[in-house]
């Protein structure tokens, strides 16, 4: 293939910058920065994706090597509410629910691909009693839900700020929380969001925080009224956006007022967790968005999400199982066992693990709405393989894939663990390239 539009012509192109992206399609990013809106028809592995797009009467034919990434538009009908995460020796991630465990295999059922036998040596840990995130904020909203809007626009579905403005929101978020946005740019960002914020000025004396992205990379601050320093770095990162093909970045701060802890991630990536080092947390409830843009420079906040946040559980399941040769149980209280999982069982009141330690004469039976996380010991290396289709799906899952076709509502990717899998195109949330598809290799 010669060129990327096989249908469309080089007029598509002078197009993708200009046209609305609608929040119903798909969106597609190029390795140049280009967006691309329509339906994805097809995915035909490392060759091609064809797109029903306004841009041609006929469908768009792109090298699968041109993209960055496919956000697929959002399907709400059949949300993915599994009690159970499985996580892949890999860092891959399954919801669902465990359906039997022995000496050798797990099964585990998932609203994905049905029930999956995966040889134990493959599963790292599965946490129990997962419930969704109370969602209590979705947007951003239009204009007329913010206040002091300073030179921002709503577009599309989006926020936008190409000179120097700030807007915020009140009263939006609670104790604990989880706050994820999506910031794109045009050409470089300079950009801000203030939290924990009730003061919601650009300047003076508050206590709050902010975190930055700007030419250099980004980082978490902490903002006092306390002390000699009025400004503490707690987390930084020096990707610059340059190093982000689709001039994008998926941001989620994780903020716990009871531990006095923050978590940034960038891109899905734990970057950090950070404790606040002044003892006074701040108490606000406010964001205030901040653009630093100017001449060509263009900021864009999308897909703006704040749910609260069940931090105490979470923290347990972050502590891990520090012993490689043995498995290991959490249970809701945080107490700590360690020993082998021998199978899964049926009971009166429920499911139970049967856990053998060296503590006990007899094994434990332990309800699995008692379990927090179960770990599995370290085993000898998983099937390497290069897995450079990188998919985020609905129910916080997520999966790397050697290749995927798509054909109407059905996808068939090959997992490196796995093996085959056959998807619904309705759990697929994003699919992303790595370098590696890029260069045909």
């Amino acid at each position: 293939m010669t060129t990327i539009f096989k249908s469309a012509g080089m007029a598509a192109s002078a197009l993708l910058l200009v046209l609305p992206v609608l929040s119903a399609e798909d969106k597609l990013e190029l390795n140049d920065g280009s967006v691309l809106s329509g339906k994805v028809l097809s995915i035909f592995g490392n060759d091609k994706v064809v797109l029903d797009s306004n841009l041609s009467e006929e469908p768009i034919h792109l090298r699968t090597q041109s993209l960055s990434s496919i956000n697929f538009r959002k399907d709400t009908e059949n949300p993915n509410k599994a009690p159970q995460l499985l996580h892949l020796v890999n860092g891959d991630v399954l919801p669902g629910t465990l359906q039997n465990l022995d000496s050798k295999e797990v099964s585990f059922l998932t609203g994905y691909a049905n029930e999956l036998t995966i040889p134990r040596n493959y599963v790292r840990s599965i946490d129990f009693g997962v419930t969704p995130q109370k969602l209590v904020y979705s947007g951003p909203k239009p204009i007329t839900e913010w206040s002091d809007n300073d030179d921002w626009e709503w577009e599309n579905g989006s926020l936008t700020c190409n000179t120097s403005g700030t807007i915020a929101a009140e009263g939006v978020l609670p104790r604990q929380f989880i706050l994820r946005f999506r910031l794109e740019w045009e050409n470089d960002p300079n950009f801000r969001i203030y939290f924990c914020d009730d003061f919601l000025k650009r300047t003076g004396n508050a206590d709050r925080y902010y975190f930055e992205v700007n030419s250099m990379g980004s980082q978490l601050k902490r903002q006092t009224t306390m002390g000699g320093r009025r400004w503490h770095t707690l987390a930084q990162s020096h990707q610059k956006p340059r190093e982000y093909p689709s001039r994008a970045i998926d941001v989620e701060l994780r903020v716990n007022r009871d531990s006095r802890q923050i978590y940034l991630y960038l891109n899905s990536e734990k970057i950090q967790r950070t404790p606040d080092p002044i003892d006074s947390f701040p108490t606000g409830t406010g964001i205030m968005l901040q653009s630093q843009a100017g001449g060509d420079l263009k900021n864009i906040v999308s897909d703006l999400e704040i749910y609260e946040w069940d931090a105490v559980t979470e923290l347990r399941r972050d502590e891990g199982h520090e012993d490689p040769e043995t498995d290991g149980l959490v249970d809701v209280e945080g107490q700590h066992l360690s020993g082998s999982a021998l199978q899964l069982q049926q009971g009166a009141q429920g499911d139970q693990i049967i856990f053998e330690s060296r503590f006990n004469k007899q094994p434990l039976e332990v309800q699995t709405s008692r379990i927090s996380s179960l770990y599995f010991k370290d085993s000898p290396q998983a099937p390497a393989g290069q897995a450079p289709v990188e998919l985020s799906l609905t129910g916080g899952g997520s999966l790397q894939c050697a290749s995927l076709d798509m054909k109407d509502s059905t996808i068939v990717a090959t997992h490196p663990l796995l093996g085959q899998l056959t998807l619904d195109r309705s759990t697929l949330k994003r699919l992303a390239i790595g370098a590696s598809e890029k260069n045909g290799s």
